[in-house]
């Protein structure tokens, strides 16, 4: 055989050696997301998939844009909903592990328990499920809906993590002009320390969950990127919006009565307990967590002025 074509008999060999390899290659493993095209859930799919994961995406509305969006990104989406048991079981076929929330709704408890009984069933390996500050066990508001849902994710066996965010930093989009008027209402004192976490954290934090299980299953904790005083945070809006906020404190029921009625218990523990998270200790582990400063920077808060034309 000559040399040239014994050459062209071993490279051919070894292009399908590859390409014999590569179709066993393992795929990146699906995670199931809930409530993908809410904002929590959304900020954990861009994480996930930036991580290498491939994303499975439950949603009510498959048609819908944000939904779209998500498949051009690559997502499969699956129709399905947190009252659906039966769209919960094919939603969970073949995946091993998912991320979960839920917004307030008279049946939230009810639909949390459905995704751990289906979890359960399906022999779901890791749940991670983002609760709230104020819904901590023994420290939180008596028997509210996420505090339940924690307690029966835990009871279920099902191997667990439960981050519960602080307040949102996007809490605070479009509120520029109000806050520039009216300056910041408080019923906590100057001295009082508030912790705030942005959106995109949240996911980083459960993108941390699924890259690390050992570490991170069987926890509950509070997480959070930024930390400060009353004091602290009225400086913070002055000094990004380079005008000086004014901070009114008023008496807790005078202020209670200036919120709506279903919220009034939660801002009365806001005032009466509060939340705390280990600030100091995830940002020696992660130092880019976002600060309240650099947030309000980037969303249209730096020397923001009045639009006269409105």
């Amino acid at each position: 055989m000559k040399q040239s074509t014994l050459k062209t008999v071993l490279l051919v060999l070894a292009l399908s050696v590859v390409s014999a390899c590569s179709l066993f290659q393992p795929q990146p493993e699906q995670i199931l997301v809930g409530g993908a095209t809410g904002r929590q859930g959304n900020a954990v799919v861009d994480e996930l998939l930036e991580r290498g994961y491939r994303v499975r995406a439950l949603t009510r509305k498959p048609d819908s844009k944000k939904a779209q969006a998500l498949a051009q990104k690559g997502v499969q989406i699956v129709v399905g909903n947190y009252n659906d048991e039966a769209s919960l079981r094919a939603a969970m076929q073949g995946i091993d592990r998912m991320f979960f929330y839920s917004d307030f709704s008279a049946r939230e408890v009810a639909e949390a328990q459905n995704v751990i009984n289906i979890a359960q069933q399906s022999g779901l390996t890791q749940v991670v499920y983002s609760s709230g500050a104020a819904a901590e066990p023994g420290i939180g508001v008596p028997n509210s809906a996420k505090m339940q849902v924690e307690e029966a994710l835990v009871a279920s066996g099902v191997p667990y993590t439960v981050f519960r965010p602080v307040a949102f930093m996007e809490n605070y989009d479009g509120m520029q002009a109000a806050i520039a008027r009216k300056g910041i209402v408080e019923s906590r004192g100057p001295d009082r320390v508030l912790s705030f976490i942005a959106i995109s954290d949240i996911g980083f934090f459960v993108g941390e969950a699924f890259d690390y299980p050992d570490e991170w299953t069987g926890r509950a904790v509070n997480i959070a990127g930024d930390a400060m005083t009353v004091e602290e945070y009225i400086a913070t809006f002055s000094r990004v919006m380079d005008r000086e906020i004014t901070y009114t404190r008023m008496p807790l029921d005078e202020y209670l009565q200036t919120m709506p009625r279903g919220l009034r218990p939660l801002f009365r523990w806001y005032d009466e307990v509060g939340y705390e998270a280990d600030v100091a200790a995830y940002r020696a582990s992660y130092p880019n967590l976002i600060t309240l400063e650099e947030y309000l920077r980037a969303t249209g808060w730096e020397n923001w002025q009045p639009d006269n034309s409105e």
